[in-house]
This record gives structure tokens, sequence and C-alpha cells, in this order.
């Protein structure tokens, strides 16, 4: 049986992704799944990444080695900077949620738009995209946009109202041809933005589960 370890920080992916894993598989997967709010309320706290979070984050990671993991998934995209550094230190592969979403939005865009309802998601995925031209030596123009209201909304359970703000927000890049939902909690959105305009949508969630299927060498 597949054995795969997921870190998460919000509890709306710990409660969907490792479902949406099973079903693109069509069979039963041995998940060991960590819900680590703190990684990212203590980083709101303190205005960054501490040292005191590093170490949390690291032995989080370390869970996969002892589980025995095939594979360690984290699906916080805030992370992805911190997780990328550390995985050297960690003998199982990781894969980081956002990856395959940016890369693909840097090979595809070359008008991208960056949508996030969380401040500690821009910074990161912004320069992510950048990192993925860089490599394809490419440019592109980058532009984000943050409304953490819709995050609000959210939180008080009122997906439909998320949904909306971030749909009406992408009418102002009409430009665009690629828009990324920074966060795995913004998949809901997908539909009504790509009915905004004529781009391509990519979400975290979907592209993610693509590259685990790559790495059991699953079409």
């Amino acid at each position: 049986m597949k054995k795969i370890t997921l870190i998460h920080t919000v509890k709306s992916i710990y409660n969907s992704f490792p479902s949406l894993l099973e079903e693109a598989f069509g069979e039963k997967i041995k998940m060991t799944n960590i819900v680590d709010e703190i990684l990212i309320s203590n980083t709101l706290e303190k205005g960054e990444f501490t040292s005191w979070n590093k170490k949390r984050l690291l032995d989080d990671m370390r869970v996969a080695e002892e589980e025995d993991s095939d594979l360690l998934v984290v699906t916080c995209s805030s992370l992805t900077p911190y997780v990328l550094d550390m995985a050297k230190e960690i003998k199982k592969p990781v894969v980081t949620i956002d990856s395959a979403m940016c890369r693909k939005a840097a090979e595809t865009g070359e008008s991208i738009l960056v949508l996030a309802t969380a401040a500690t998601t821009v910074g990161p995925t912004v320069d992510r995209i950048n990192m993925e031209l860089d490599r394809l030596g490419k440019k592109a123009k980058v532009v984000s946009s943050l409304r953490t209201d819709a995050m609000d909304a959210l939180k008080s359970g009122d997906v439909e109202n998320h949904d909306r703000i971030l749909s009406e927000e992408s009418l102002k890049y009409k430009g665009a041809d690629v828009v990324v939902l920074a966060q795995a909690s913004m998949a809901s959105a997908k539909e009504g933005v790509e009915r905004e305009g004529d781009w391509t949508v990519l979400t975290s969630p979907e592209s993610c589960i693509e590259e685990v299927k790559e790495f059991y060498g699953k079409n």
C-alpha cells in the first residue's frame, strides 16, 4: 500500500485533500496527516518565520522518516521556501503543493496573475514562479493581488462569498493569460474565475495530485 505523510496548516485542506488523493488513485492510501496551524498563526503574530518555527517544521517533516512513508507532501504554500531548504535533511522525497502549479504557470504564461487570500503566501508564490522563469530563461509579467477578506469569508464558512470576491478581483486583471490561485484553500473559486476571462486558472491541489501520480508512475 502507498504510504504518504502530509503536513497541513489549514483544517479545511486536511478535511479535503487526502480524499482527493485517494479519488485520483482509485485506491486506499495509508496517510499520516499532521495539522500544525501554529506554523502560520505564530508567523502572523511574530511577523516572520522564526527559528522556532523552522525547528517545528523540520520536526514535522521528520515524521515522514519515522513513518517510513514513500513521500512527504506539504500542503501549505506559505511554507514552500522553508520546506525546499530543509528537504536536503530529509531522507524521503518531498513535494510541496504549489511546485507543479508554479512550474506550469511559468511554462505557459506570458502575463501571470497570482491571487492570494493570505499575506504569507504572496511572496513565496511570486518568488517560486520567478525562479521557474529564470530556470527556463523566460521573461513574463507576474503581478499579485491579496484579498484577505476572502479568507475571512472562508473562515466564517461562507464559501460562496469567498469565491465571489476572488472572481470580482480577477476582473481587474483582464490582460492576464494565467491566473494562479495561490493557496489550496482557494480551489473552490476556480470555476468562477475561469468564467471571468480568457485565461488558464491553476490550482495547487489539482497540480500537486498530478505530481504525486507522476511520482508513483501513474498517469
